[in-house]
């Protein structure tokens, strides 16, 4: 969805570029729900998407973002030691924004432990490391996300500017970084996608200097063994839990729909790919009783029975992963596993 690329004044002297026109998301969302289609991306917006997800991320009951969160933190040093001085960040899907301000703190700690040892030839042709400006850009499809991301980093001595639009528009999203940049898609949001589709986007879209880094929670094995089955078990809690049937629930909810008119189910089974078997979840909400409710330009009527179809998250192994990188053109630079494999960090970049 092509947006309206305004430039609004934020924090003082920072930019915040709007391609999304937030009143044409309603339009939308109604369009969609006539079709019985609910995608994710209207989770996320408004006040309320913001207020919800954010929720959701600190519950005990859904620990996906957290554990991933920690797995950076603990590798970070390992992570920056393979990014160049000089690169600057584009992250999607930035939430709260945490996750960002720790690789920023790890390359500002970079360029000035390399300032110490440049020599003055080396400052007088390239500019010291020290001075030399990291740009953030911290993207999300909702206004309110971007805005808290970008009071994260108030502290932090990198020029910044957010972006409120969609990864679908990464060709006009590019338009407004510099290069070269460390590309990021963090918070498990990779595994929403098609791995073709995504892939395809994000290498159409990097230059032949930029980095790519996103985190997945992953499966350690499919076979029929303990840990797998004890790991589709965790997986069906965790996504079935009562915090995320609610954030899924909230859309139908705020337009009106009462809570014993409908009821949200999640399903994880297999589905064929390219690397093989894999894991899918499958979520939906099932409408129990006839209901209506308004949304934007008109009245939606559901009868008992209708099924409104959501979005999926993949659940891959380490190995599925590195074979759609192969095959959509990227090397791995550096992979970093949790201990009982279910969560990974990938910095990759296009193949040369």
């Amino acid at each position: 969805m092509q947006g309206t690329g305004q430039l609004k004044k934020d924090f003082g002297n920072e930019l915040k570029v709007v391609m999304i026109d937030e009143e044409g998301l309603e339009e939308k969302l109604y369009e969609s729900l006539k079709k019985h289609e609910l995608p994710d991306y209207f989770l996320y917006t408004g006040v309320g998407g913001a207020r919800n997800w954010l929720n959701l991320d600190e519950s005990r009951t859904f620990p996906v973002a957290r554990k991933l969160k920690a797995l950076l933190e603990e590798n970070l040093v390992s992570i920056v030691k393979f990014i160049p001085t000089g690169m600057n960040l584009a992250s999607i899907g930035v939430g709260n924004g945490e996750k960002e301000r720790i690789i920023l703190n790890g390359l500002i700690k970079k360029n000035e432990e390399e300032a110490k040892s440049e020599s003055e030839e080396e400052k007088e042709a390239f500019g010291s490391g020290r001075n030399r400006k990291i740009h953030y850009y911290p993207i999300d499809i909702n206004s309110r996300m971007v805005d808290i991301a970008l009071e994260k980093v108030k502290d932090l001595p990198v020029e910044k500017k957010g972006i409120v639009g969609f990864i679908e528009e990464m060709p006009f999203l590019k338009k407004y970084w510099h290069l070269p940049v460390l590309f990021c898609i963090l918070g498990n949001t990779f595994c929403n996608y098609e791995p073709d589709f995504i892939l395809k986007l994000v290498g159409e879209n990097l230059e032949s200097g930029d980095l790519f880094m996103f985190d997945a929670h992953i499966f350690p094995t499919l076979e029929g063994s303990d840990e797998a089955k004890s790991v589709r078990n965790k997986v069906l809690a965790t996504y079935s839990s009562r915090e995320n049937a609610l954030f899924n629930m909230y859309p139908l909810l705020y337009y009106g729909m009462a809570p014993e008119d409908f009821e949200f189910e999640l399903l994880l089974s297999h589905v064929e790919s390219e690397t093989g078997p894999l894991y899918s979840t499958h979520k939906t909400l099932q409408i129990l009783n006839d209901t209506e409710i308004r949304v934007g330009p008109g009245t939606l009527k559901f009868k008992e029975g209708d099924v409104i179809k959501m979005g999926f998250t993949y659940k891959y192994t380490f190995e599925q992963i590195s074979t759609f990188l192969n095959k959509g053109g990227f090397e791995i630079l550096r992979k970093f596993l949790s201990e009982d494999r279910t969560n990974a960090i990938i910095l990759a970049r296009k193949h040369l």
